[in-house]
């Protein structure tokens, strides 16, 4: 088990739970970033920018903070 911000680009991981607070929580619940869904990263941004992620049919840009609270379990 991993963070989304540890996966590289071209990767997938499913989301195993969410930590962190409730703000944070709600917020990537609001995004559709749930548990069991899938992610897959597509641009890691260098010098703590963003990671752009697709999640259901779209993109999201989400800080490295709110990656780090994301657990996923990476697919091979």
């Amino acid at each position: 088990m991993k963070s989304l911000r540890d996966l590289k680009p071209g990767k997938k991981g499913k989301v195993a739970y969410i930590t962190g607070c409730e703000d944070i929580k709600q917020k990537l619940y609001d995004l559709g970033i749930i548990p069991g869904e899938t992610v897959e990263v597509l641009q890691d941004a260098p010098f703590g920018g963003p990671i752009k992620i697709k999640v259901h049919d779209y993109c999201l840009a989400l800080r490295k903070k709110e990656a780090s609270c994301i657990m996923v379990e990476e697919e091979r």
